[in-house]
């Protein structure tokens, strides 16, 4: 087996398991590119920001079909279910703001 068929065998499982199964998802923009960046994904994207998660994820939410799609279209580096990257749940804590982020036009 050469190396690019072992690495699908090993990534396959993760992707599946991984993968949205419901309206909130983890959004990680291209590294590098800061939180202002990844806000101004999900805006593009029709989504509104649930709250920050690890490692430069942002929990992110949209009832439309179509989200994660829209997610990759705007600029989305990564997109994964938020319970599978890193614990961080998809609704916010009672008692928060539903969007505790500044809009992209103020995240710079």
């Amino acid at each position: 087996m050469d190396g690019a068929g072992l690495l699908l065998l090993i990534l396959v499982p993760f992707l599946v398991v991984a993968a949205p199964r419901s309206d909130a998802v983890a959004v990680l923009g291209r590294p590098g590119g800061g939180i202002g960046e990844t806000v101004a994904i999900v805006a593009a994207a029709g989504g509104r920001l649930v709250r920050p998660g690890p490692g430069g994820l942002m929990v992110a939410r949209s009832e439309e079909p179509g989200f994660v799609r829209r997610l990759y279209g705007a600029g989305a580096w990564l997109v994964l279910d938020p319970l599978v990257a890193g614990g961080c749940g998809p609704s916010a804590p009672a008692g928060t703001s539903r969007n505790p982020l500044p809009s992209p036009s103020t995240a710079r």
